[in-house]
């Protein structure tokens, strides 16, 4: 058996099994702090967390889609979502990867500022040095297992990195995505490739903050429905590849203020790109999601 250390070196194989999801942590004082909401939501939050302990994750988001103000939902945009969101539990129940994994979302409702990072990560068959890696910033609510599982069946030969952080990636910091990149390095056993930045609603936010502060961290940004803050328009460098797409039924951009924030951001960075999704609302990952994984494909990087 003494010959397969020195062939785990000469290949320089990853430190996980392939074609899997792995559960990543490393120590910091950077993680979110915990959720805060008003009554009656805040009455709801404890029966809440006691669901996190003993249910599985389908479960927990239809115990918060019937309060949906936990999640920064209308009751309205809950009952839309409900059979969407049921449909891609079903086919996280059919997955061997994904049927294992356990949720993050006891993390992201945790009662106590958390000492440790967390991320979920899918790592394909035959990754190496070269795949290319997608890091995902989730959406207001928390890191639902469903928004890596739908990535990866669209992103197959990607490596996917799905930080959790609290309920609201809006804030997320610079220094807790690179802790993040590098924990994922030594977890898969070496330095991964400079990963395309994509955030989700809240997310977006957060990912516009973080790329601007850092842009040679990053392949590129893909921001999905949201929009460059104002006080970020004009920071973004001239050789940025940044890309922005939104529901064409969106408040802010059937009012026009997306337009106008793209042409800003385009007068400091020429190749922006944005798209609107034809006649879909927030949440058209998941109402429009053929037409959303394309154009999402026509700006990622190949493998």
């Amino acid at each position: 058996m003494r010959w397969l250390l020195p062939l785990f070196l000469i290949c320089g194989s990853w430190a996980v099994h392939a074609d899997e999801v792995v559960r990543v942590t490393w120590k910091t004082t950077h993680a979110a702090a915990p959720p805060q909401f008003s009554r009656p939501t805040a009455d709801f939050l404890p029966m809440f967390r006691l669901a996190l302990t003993t249910l599985p994750e389908s479960a927990i988001v239809a115990l918060a889609l019937s309060q949906p103000a936990m999640l920064g939902l209308t009751p309205a945009q809950a009952a839309m979502m409900r059979p969407l969101v049921a449909e891609r539990y079903a086919l996280i129940a059919k997955s061997p990867a994904y049927s294992v994994v356990a949720s993050a979302l006891p993390y992201c409702f945790a009662e106590k500022r958390p000492q440790e990072g967390l991320a979920l990560v899918h790592v394909p068959t035959g990754a190496d040095a070269r795949t290319p890696v997608l890091l995902f910033l989730h959406g207001y609510g928390g890191s639902f297992l469903w928004y890596q599982q739908l990535l990866a069946e669209h992103f197959t030969s990607h490596i996917i990195i799905c930080p959790a952080y609290g309920i609201n990636t809006s804030t997320i910091s610079s220094e807790y995505v690179q802790e993040c990149v590098q924990a994922v390095g030594k977890r898969l056993g070496r330095p991964v490739r400079k990963p395309v930045l994509v955030g989700l609603s809240a997310g977006g936010f957060g990912a516009c903050d973080v790329y601007t502060k850092h842009p040679e961290r990053f392949d590129r940004l893909i921001c999905m429905a949201a929009y460059p803050p104002e006080n970020l328009l004009l920071k973004f460098p001239r050789d940025a590849r940044a890309a922005f797409i939104a529901g064409g039924s969106e408040y802010f951009v059937k009012s026009g203020d997306f337009a106008r924030r793209i042409a800003k951001v385009r007068q400091m960075a020429p190749t922006t790109q944005e798209f609107t999704v034809p006649q879909a609302d927030h949440f058209f990952l998941l109402s429009h999601t053929t037409l959303t994984m394309a154009k999402l494909r026509e700006w990622m990087p190949l493998p």
